[in-house]
Order: structure tokens, then C-alpha cells, then sequence
């Protein structure tokens, strides 16, 4: 077949005597199966194959839970600004305008200031494509394109 497998009666056999144990993983079984009847299968084919066959379903491993006493590792928060630093926001150019995302049009710089919506665009007139040079720089450091 070119796509798939042809689960025949005896690969059937051998994938429910080898899912019976629980000591054998979906991607063990599938490995083996690979190995003793030359195949390609996935792990996902197997897990697939044991729904569709109405195989008991395995018990999924969860990570241990602490002991009592013990605590589990939270991750820490960072503050979005240390205190101390100043975030400047970005130089504007000379002739730069500030126009809404309405006000844009072909021609003018399309560059956004802002951290988060509503931002404004720069709407300097614009060289080539949407960035006046300026922000062509700022976006092509190494040269235009």
C-alpha cells in the first residue's frame, strides 16, 4: 500500500500481545514492530491503532508530586522593568507625523511607535516600499535589500 500499513491478522496478534503489558511504551511497541516486520510505523499510528481496535487505554505517567514538607520549584517572576532602568522610547525623525493605522497609505513610513495598540505611525514620506529612510536603516541595518 502506498500510504499506511496493512494491519494484517498477525501484526494485529502481535501489537495486542505486545500492548497487554504496561511496561511497554507506545513508541517501544511501535519500535518493535518496526523491527520485526520491517515497517515504519509511528508511535501515533500505534496509539490510533489500539483506539480503533477498543484496547484498554493506558495510564498516563505524571511527574511524582512533592513529599510532604517539600515544596515545588515555582518559577520566578521578573519584573518587566528593574527598578533603576529607564526604557527611552525610540527617536522619532525630523520630519516624522504621527498618523493613525486609517491615515496610512502608500507613500508614507509605516513604521509603529508604541509598546501596544492603538500605535501610531511615523508617516514620513516614504523612499521605496513602506519605510521612509530613517526606519529603513532601523529595519535593514545591514543596507536596503
Amino acid at each position: 500500500m502506498p500510504f499506511g500499513v496493512d494491519w494484517n491478522d498477525h501484526l494485529i496478534a502481535r501489537f495486542t500481545a505486545l500492548h497487554k503489558g504496561d511496561e511497554r511504551s507506545f513508541q517501544m511497541i511501535a519500535d518493535t514492530l518496526n523491527h520485526e516486520f520491517g515497517l515504519r510505523l509511528t508511535k501515533n499510528a500505534c496509539i490510533g491503532k489500539a483506539r480503533r481496535l477498543g484496547l484498554a487505554v493506558r495510564a498516563r505517567v505524571a511527574p511524582p508530586l512533592p513529599r510532604k514538607g517539600q515544596r515545588r520549584d515555582k518559577p520566578r517572576r521578573i519584573p518587566a522593568v528593574l527598578p533603576g532602568w529607564r526604557i527611552e522610547p525610540p527617536a522619532l525623525p525630523p520630519a516624522a507625523g504621527k498618523i493613525t493605522i486609517y491615515q496610512l497609505k502608500d507613500g508614507v513610513c509605516h513604521f509603529p511607535h508604541g509598546e501596544a495598540p492603538p500605535y501610531i505611525y511615523c508617516g514620513a514620506t516614504a523612499r521605496r516600499g513602506s519605510w521612509c529612510p530613517h526606519h529603513e536603516r532601523v529595519v535593514y541595518p545591514r543596507g536596503p535589500r
